[in-house]
């Protein structure tokens, strides 16, 4: 007998052809479906494409973005008491989950999570990155400082990332192969005692026999809570890796007898990270199974979220190994089976909650987690026609958008408020300024807590990088008295390219890589420009009198901000440079930009509407007398500028002083800025821009997703 099962295998089929007698089919479904099905109760594909679902419009929610559809789920699993949530993305799951918590709802993800998210898949990767090299060569510096900040690698000894991130950010290295002698290389030789895997070639056994003594050396004398969801994951991954591990040394075939060790923890890998860790079941949670497992539930109440193109049906556009006509030979399902099988899944969910047995709902986002735009499933239109298609299309378009919340919204498993009297400070720079008129929140991880994102693998210098060493540069030649006097073009060029070449066999040795050098040669264009614009400044009067420091903080300021209240904030830092013009008996605060393309001071600083973006500029004049040990320091008598080196170097200048009411403002602004800092105002989010913000930090503030595991270990503890 077969009963309901609409997908038969080609292999199987043969094997029913056989039988001495044909099966009984018994069929899940009304009889005035009874051509969707063939004589052996499979799908025909053709039946199902052009069927009504029988939707009303009252069941489909149409929204705009993932948090939307997630804020409605949660809003459904609410009013609805013991409804099931189905997800047809699975990479929705994490904020649909988060949205539940906030609401004060548990929930229970039925499929658990796949071995390749837990801790012991991601350390076992990055070995096998580490060992992917030649014998006897260094390790990739990626693969190796991915070692040293993973918790199992050398993460516990923080000495070893901030050794790491130091020669890095000098360095830009390729391979992690540290002078002998140093720091950083004698974290290297520790991490690769502790790895104990060399890249070589040998059979099966002999790396089982390695790989278990480094997990036994990793993971033997290590506790873990088993009611924890990561305590079971680690489990349940090592006792899969033995496992699988045995099995390929039984397996006794060829090209095991002489493998290589990154080759042998792939092959690990490739077995085990798909395997599932499942959810223990929780009383009280809100269940949340995969769409193709919702027509075997039997709540009355089910909400469908991700129900669009893509997802429902799951296509498969390109495959060059799998083209939709071989598929259809091999038997293997193709796009027409996919959807057939999906409008069958969705007559089944509507059909055994029609007539006021149970409710259903689904929601159709306009974009999914990633962001990236999707269309509703066509399964919504389908043998709709006229008035019908018209009224479902119209009902697609009037999207639920959730009302904007301030950006409080801990998304990221963030913080509140700082009670008084906990984590404030009393001095910041004058940079700082800008990070909290960007995002206070952003301004308390970065300078209340002084966190700072590293980059393992830059390749190139970043965009700070970059412009860093042209500042470095541009500083050595400030402070050379006799250079700096100098109004020819050529001989001031001649200084800065001799300085760039000093510099950067400093850092980077006579071969850098690649990037770095032809970052090097848009550099050397960048300070030509400079010399040509410098020279034609000093002719017209304008003399260095004060450069900032190439090493270090030497010689930085600092002066006292009162705030709104009084109190004082004490600000320091020191501007790029100071110049005097005796004709003209004016002083200016110069800050050298090498932005690709130049802006003017007061849209920096303010934009058109009033947002204020940067207060630098006017907190450096309040500076200036700090920085200054000579003359006469006048206010009044003084310009903010900008020495402009953009991409296009015919654009480099020096750029129109600020507006002198707007630096009025700009100060006026920092004392409520300074009031806000000293009260310890961390909460908002506020801006943030991805283009500008690492990963690192966007999701510290909540805006990048971030695995949460935080209700259920709460719950165990």
């Amino acid at each position: 007998m077969l009963a309901g099962v609409v997908e038969i295998r080609p292999i199987f089929m043969k094997m029913l052809e056989r039988l001495s007698r044909p099966p009984q089919v018994l069929v899940f479904a009304p009889e005035s479906q009874r051509d969707g099905f063939d004589e052996m109760g499979r799908l025909r594909p053709e039946f199902w494409a052009k069927r009504k679902a029988g939707l009303e419009s009252g069941q489909i929610h149409a929204v705009v973005r993932s948090a939307d559809q997630a804020e409605k789920l949660a809003q459904m699993a609410k009013s609805w008491p013991g409804a099931t949530l189905a997800v047809a993305d699975e990479k929705a799951v994490a904020g649909i989950r988060e949205a539940l918590r906030e609401e004060g709802m548990e929930s229970h993800w039925a499929e658990g999570r796949k071995m390749r998210e837990g801790r012991v898949a991601s350390f076992l990767r990055a070995v096998a990155d580490y060992v992917s090299r030649k014998p006897g060569e260094a390790p990739a510096w990626q693969s190796a400082a991915l070692l040293m900040r993973h918790p199992d690698g050398m993460g516990v000894w923080i000495k070893a990332s901030e050794v790491l991130d130091e020669y890095a950010e000098r360095n830009v290295p390729e391979k992690m192969d540290p002078p002998s002698g140093s720091l950083a290389a004698d974290w290297a030789k520790k991490l690769a005692n502790r790895i104990g895997l060399e890249p070589t070639e040998e059979s099966a056994s002999g790396h089982a026999q390695k790989v278990s003594d480094m997990l036994v050396r990793i993971y033997g004398e290590m506790e873990v809570n088993l009611d924890l969801p990561s305590g079971r994951m680690m489990r349940d991954s090592l006792q899969k890796i033995r496992k699988v591990v045995a099995e390929l040394v039984a397996l006794k075939l060829p090209h095991l007898e002489k493998v290589r060790t990154a080759d042998f923890l792939r092959m690990v890998l490739a077995e085990m990270e798909d395997e599932q860790v499942p959810e223990p079941a929780r009383a009280g949670a809100v269940e949340m199974v995969g769409w193709l497992e919702l027509a075997e539930e039997d709540s009355p109440s089910v909400a469908i979220a991700s129900f669009h193109e893509g997802s429902v049906p799951k296509s498969v556009t390109a495959d060059e190994f799998l083209p939709g006509h071989v598929r259809e030979l091999l038997g293997v399902n193709d796009n027409q089976q996919r959807l057939a099988r999906d409008a069958y899944a969705l007559a089944v969910v509507l059909g055994t909650r029609a007539e006021k047995r149970g409710i259903v709902g689904m929601v159709v986002p306009s974009f999914n987690p990633a962001g990236d735009p999707v269309k509703p499933s066509r399964l919504l239109l389908a043998g709709l026609k006229g008035k019908e298609l018209a009224a479902r299309v119209l009902a697609l378009t009037e999207k639920e958008e959730r009302e904007k919340k301030p950006a409080t919204v801990d998304r990221g498993g963030g913080f509140g408020d700082v009670a008084a009297g906990q984590e404030k400070i009393d001095r910041v720079s004058v940079t700082a300024f800008r990070d909290y008129l960007k995002s206070p929140r952003f301004f308390y991880f970065q300078s209340v807590l002084g966190l700072k994102a590293v980059e393992d693998e830059p390749g190139e210098l970043s965009p700070a990088g970059f412009g860093s060493l042209i500042h470095r540069v541009v500083g050595a030649f400030g402070k050379d008295k006799k250079i700096r006097e100098s109004v020819d073009e050529k001989e001031i060029f001649e200084f800065l390219k001799g300085e760039l070449d000093r510099q950067t066999r400093e850092r980077f040795g006579d071969q850098p890589k690649a990037a770095v050098g032809w970052q090097l040669e848009l550099a050397e264009e960048r300070l030509e420009a400079f010399a040509r614009v410098q020279a034609r400044e000093r002719a017209e009067g304008w003399q260095i009198v004060v450069a900032e420091e190439e090493k270090g903080k030497e010689g930085r300021a600092e002066f006292e901000l009162k705030d709104t209240k009084g109190r004082v904030l004490l600000v320091h830092g020191r501007p790029d440079r100071m110049d005097w013009n005796e004709k003209q008996k004016r002083w200016r605060v110069v800050d050298v930009k090498t932005s690709s393309e130049p802006k003017n001071p007061d849209r920096a600083h303010c934009e058109a509407d009033g947002t204020w973006c940067d207060l630098q500029m006017p907190l450096y004049r309040e500076l200036a007398p700090k920085v200054l040990k000579e003359g006469v320091w006048d206010p009044e008598k003084c310009d903010l500028v900008y020495f402009h080196l953009p991409k296009d170097g015919e654009k480099a200048a020096v750029s129109k002083p600020m507006d002198g009411d707007l630096v009025q403002r700009a100060l006026d602004k920092a004392k409520e800025v300074a009031a806000d800092i000293l009260d310890g105002k961390w909460k908002d989010i506020g801006e943030l821009d991805p283009e500008q913000t690492s990963e690192t930090f966007m999701a510290l503030c909540g805006q990048a997703g971030i695995p949460r595991e935080i209700a259920e270990e709460e719950v165990a503890e």
